[in-house]
């Protein structure tokens, strides 16, 4: 598992390249690469934000490099001041850049399962939009149990909640409707998470809280085989709706001579 993710560190690092090439490109050629690493990663992440901050750090690029053509050919002030400029560009936008990593991996772990939205920043995903109580989009409800399984520990609960992460995927690429109905039926989920992680961040360790996190566990492991059940029934309907449109379809074929018994 990565530092950030549920993926592999390698996965990670490569999500990551451009901006280790953008901090060994110290010397602007002729402006940075920082800029169109931060565009490249806002458009990847659909956040508002980046988008708007990499536009800015641009548009001070090329104005440091209009400084340095209109400077260049004396030593003056105004040079000095250029690479002052350009080194303190250089700094604060790779630092913006790794200060970013991690939920930049988040954002493009999420838009593997789901398709991303537009966010203003990259704290709206964040807790406190998790902690709210209603489920408005199929992306919400993604994101609030990565979330989850990100902060909780325990090894079972999280392949619980990759199950239902990966059922709801399949739920929902077979019935839209469905799947918002499930984001109605199985709210719950999202709040035993959420309690079962404030729990753990207490560290009290007595009988209270160890009946109570075992009692939470029993029930997203049995939600989970709920929701199993639930998706087998979905693919078992459209079984049958096909069974019984191909029995029609056989039987007239027989019927027009085209099939022998």
């Amino acid at each position: 598992m990565g530092f950030a993710t549920k993926k592999t560190k390698r996965w990670e690092l490569q999500q990551l390249t451009w901006t280790f090439v953008s901090i060994v490109m110290f010397i602007p050629l002729p402006v940075h690469l920082f800029p169109f690493v931060m565009l490249a990663q806002a458009k990847k992440s659909k956040i508002k934000s980046w988008y708007a901050t990499a536009i800015a750090f641009m548009l001070l690029e090329f104005a440091l490099f209009a400084s340095f053509i209109y400077f260049v050919g004396a030593m003056s002030q105004g040079l000095l001041l250029t690479f002052g400029g350009y080194v303190s560009a250089y700094i604060v936008g790779n630092g913006l850049l790794l200060n970013r990593a991690k939920p930049y991996l988040q954002r493009l772990e999420l838009a593997e399962i789901h398709p991303l939205r537009w966010i203003p920043t990259a704290s709206s995903s964040g807790k406190l939009e998790l902690t709210e109580a209603t489920l408005d989009t199929p992306q919400v409800f993604i994101e609030r149990m990565l979330y989850w399984r990100r902060e909780i520990t325990n090894a079972s609960m999280q392949r619980d909640i990759d199950k239902i992460i990966h059922l709801f995927q399949l739920l929902e690429s077979k019935d839209k409707i469905e799947a918002d109905k499930f984001l109605v039926r199985h709210s719950t989920v999202v709040s035993v998470l959420m309690k079962y992680d404030e729990i753990e961040n207490s560290k009290l360790k007595n009988a209270v809280t160890t009946d109570s996190k075992r009692k939470l566990e029993e029930v997203l492991a049995q939600a989970a085989v709920a929701i199993e059940q639930e998706v087998t029934n979905q693919f078992k309907a459209g079984i049958l709706d096909v069974s019984a449109e191909t029995d029609v379809y056989i039987q007239t074929l027989k019927n027009r001579n085209l099939l022998k018994d």
